[in-house]
Formats: structure tokens, C-alpha cells, sequence
């Protein structure tokens, strides 16, 4: 399966970096060269995309937001605290200050696989949030058959 999915836990180091695990990095294109953009999430995470699945998500945001006025918006709260960072020899990500303030990062971190992209939790956010969606997915999951 291509793409990203899962969960796992890692460590936000007192320099700002996590530990990118073999299983993200291999499902990474040749064309990402090892290289993430960092965005705020729309929730207390960091949202993680690879190079060249940024690009697509750019485009694909063009495409949807048509009115200029909107386009503006949705670029300046995208792009005020976005970051590009690439995976060091060592398999660690730096993640800048403001983000990691941003999503309430400390000691252990949860990335969770979401296909296309990442996303980096505080992990007592992201239980949180689950339980707090439990109901929710529970309606949406009963036309999935799984």
C-alpha cells in the first residue's frame, strides 16, 4: 500500500527535531528529496506533506478557491508559519518553535498517517480528539462496511 497510514510515537528533542521512522521515509517519492513542508493544522497538529504532494495540494487549492478576496485568506494562513525542512542523515526532522508552540509539542509526539500526509500530535490532543469524534465516525463508518 503507497501512502501513508498508522501511527507512531516519537520524540520531540530538546533541539526541535523528531525521529522520522524507515516506514515514512520509504513511502516517500524520489521527487520529495527527503523534504516536508510544516504547516499549522486546522487543530492543535502539524500538518506534514511531502514536496511533491505539496504541490499537488497547491494546485488543487487553486483549483477550488476561485474568488481572489478567499484565495488570499486561505494563502496567508496557510503559508505565515510554513516551513520546509528535510530529514538529516540521522532520520530527524527539525520543526521550527512557533509550530511546535502551536501544537502543544512536548517529550513524546504522535505522527499519524492520513494517505497523502502527516500529521504530528501531542499525543493527549489527538486522544482528545478521537474520543471527542468517537460518536461521529461511528454514523460515518456504518457506510464503509468495515
Amino acid at each position: 500500500m503507497s501512502g501513508f497510514w498508522g501511527y507512531f510515537r516519537t520524540r520531540l528533542d530538546a533541539k526541535g527535531r523528531i525521529n522520522v521512522p524507515a516506514k515514512i521515509r520509504k513511502n516517500l517519492r524520489p521527487e520529495d528529496q527527503d523534504t516536508f513542508i510544516l504547516i499549522r493544522g486546522t487543530e492543535k497538529y502539524i500538518s506534514m506533506h511531502p514536496l511533491s504532494r505539496w504541490e499537488e495540494t497547491m494546485e488543487r487549492i487553486r483549483q477550488q478557491v476561485k474568488n481572489a478576496q478567499d484565495m488570499k485568506i486561505v494563502i496567508r494562513r496557510l503559508m505565515y508559519q510554513a516551513s520546509e525542512q528535510t530529514i538529516d542523515r540521522q532520520g530527524r526532522l527539525n520543526i521550527p518553535a512557533e509550530l511546535i508552540e502551536y501544537a502543544e509539542l512536548d517529550g513524546d509526539v504522535f505522527i499519524i498517517g492520513t494517505v497523502t500526509r502527516l500529521e504530528i500530535w501531542n499525543p493527549r490532543n489527538f486522544s482528545m480528539d478521537v474520543e471527542g469524534n468517537e460518536d461521529r465516525f461511528r454514523q460515518l463508518a456504518v457506510n464503509f462496511e468495515i
